[in-house]
């Protein structure tokens, strides 16, 4: 699904409304009181924020489930993937593309961080769960559709394969993927899309 209307970039610029999007790998549908719990949090912090997801179409009502002498209402995504639509020179459409990855990166600076400081990382192996670079080049042609193959495949994987997966177990690992794919303008005597 492409945010392509003001509101919709806007509830995307927030890093906890990502978090709360991000709950649903594993889960079709979550009350707002599973959601606080998976986070950590009180369910009265999220109401306001599953509302603004829920206005702006990214979360739709899914049934409801009883609750002591009440129901509570289920929520789901309407969508595997959300993405910010930015067109050249709509600057209010730029600024909320950019600050919804801000937020992005915010949350991958705290997950780094809480993997670093508490050793629950592990950067070697096949079971390797934390990973981190930054890697400057130049790309032909050739290799930039190489580049963007591949990332179109671990999209495809964690979208699919994860979020399918029928019995999640005590052995898996939630875990943060963030990717970024940037011309870089400026740097090295000119335009990087004429290699001077």
């Amino acid at each position: 699904m492409t945010a392509d209307r003001p509101d919709q970039r806007a509830a995307l610029a927030s890093p906890l409304r990502l978090e709360i999007l991000g709950l649903f790998t594993h889960a079709d549908a979550l009350a707002i009181a599973d959601m606080a719990r998976l986070m950590g949090r009180t369910a009265g912090s999220l109401y306001h924020h599953v509302g603004i997801l829920e206005e702006a179409g990214f979360l739709k009502r899914a049934g409801t489930r009883p609750k002591g002498k009440r129901h509570e209402a289920l929520f789901g995504p309407t969508a595997d993937r959300f993405e910010v639509e930015a067109p050249a020179g709509e600057d209010e459409a730029i600024d909320h593309a950019v600050k919804a990855m801000a937020s992005a990166f915010r949350m991958s600076e705290r997950d780094l961080e809480a993997a670093l400081r508490d050793r629950t990382g592990r950067r070697e192996g096949n079971d390797r769960n934390l990973f981190a670079a930054r890697l400057h080049l130049r790309a032909s042609p050739e290799l930039l559709a190489k580049i963007n193959g591949y990332l179109e495949t671990i999209l495809e994987l964690v979208q699919t394969e994860a979020s399918s997966c029928p019995d999640p177990s005590e052995d898996d690992e939630h875990l943060s993927l963030t990717l970024a794919l940037l011309p870089i303008k400026g740097r090295g005597g000119g335009d990087s899309r004429k290699g001077g």
